[in-house]
């Protein structure tokens, strides 16, 4: 049984191999996007409350205040705002995408957009679509194809990689377990594939698993069904005129002085798929294991070679 999922193994991650290394190693400059972006644009995220009581401008109020500092041809659909007394509010806006608008909490004045910089919109697109994005959203692109079923075959490649691992003694469990770095570099690498791969499978196939929701609809219908939600249910079509939209059509968030937990389905695919869940540790774990993964193919192309080329 062994033999045939070595096989399967090897023979899904030749040709893929590359693919999987490119996913991970942009999946890992990834991680930490948002802790960076926020420290680079402090000045958007951190708000000095103007006294120790002073109390955030009611919803309704701040909606208000920034439909008047912005163009007419800007329809404002939701507004993130924070426990933490110390945190900015953002706007988001149909027309800008991903781009929002930052605005203290306190006077309702706009404080700037924040932006993502060409470093990780190039990772992104990198990891999302090997830089071939679709020409809009929901729709597909070769690149995003690819991407999709390299990341379900990795699942396969995880899998079998598993099944081969199991020892038959306690003497193999312990040597699969560590990494030797006195019996040369071929040992080594050999240590490093089978036990590092061990050791970030898990993390690796929950990656997997929750970023195919992105790839396919197919997938993401049966992901989210399986944990009760129809995901069709969730979409809000807006209508495209020219007029804002209605006060009660503005969606409004609140989030958690702490880190809190994903308000949506979606949020928490999310969560899984880039480690935030967890906060700093799970980063950092998630972050370990994503560059791990994309030295084991890698790593699995040298030891093929040379066991080739011993033959």
């Amino acid at each position: 049984m062994k033999i045939l999922f070595r096989n399967i193994h090897l023979w899904l991650s030749l040709p893929l191999g590359i693919l999987i290394s490119i996913i991970c190693f942009s999946g890992a400059a990834l991680v930490f996007e948002q802790d960076i972006t926020k420290a680079l644009q402090g000045e958007l995220y951190r708000i000095t409350p103007p006294a120790k009581d002073a109390k955030a401008l009611p919803p309704a109020q701040l909606i208000e205040n920034i439909q008047e500092q912005v163009s007419d041809s800007l329809h404002l659909t939701a507004l993130q705002l924070s426990h933490n007394p110390e945190e900015a509010a953002f706007a988001s806006f149909r027309e800008t995408g991903k781009k929002r608008l930052s605005v203290n909490p306190y006077t309702g004045e706009t404080l700037g957009w924040t932006k993502s910089y060409p470093f990780f919109q190039t990772m992104r697109k990198l990891h999302r679509w090997l830089m071939d994005p679709p020409a809009s959203k929901g729709e597909k692109s070769a690149g995003k194809v690819i991407v999709g079923v390299t990341t379900l075959l990795m699942v396969f490649i995880l899998i079998s990689g598993l099944i081969i691992w199991i020892p038959r003694t306690r003497k193999a469990l312990k040597n699969r377990l560590s990494v030797s770095c006195t019996k040369g570099w071929r040992r080594f690498w050999y240590d490093m594939h089978v036990s590092v791969g061990f050791y970030c499978t898990i993390f690796l196939l929950v990656m997997a698993l929750t970023g195919l929701t992105w790839s396919f609809s197919w997938y993401r219908t049966a992901a989210y069904s399986l944990f009760g939600e129809n995901p069709t249910a969730s979409v809000h079509r807006t209508d495209k005129g020219k007029e804002k939209p209605r006060k009660e059509e503005i969606k409004i968030t609140w989030k958690d002085a702490q880190a809190s937990a994903p308000q949506s389905m979606k949020g928490w695919f999310y969560a899984f798929h880039t480690g935030s869940w967890g906060g700093m540790p799970t980063k950092v774990l998630y972050f370990l294991a994503a560059l791990s993964g994309g030295i084991l193919p890698l790593s699995g192309y040298y030891l093929w070679w040379k066991r080739k080329h011993y033959k």
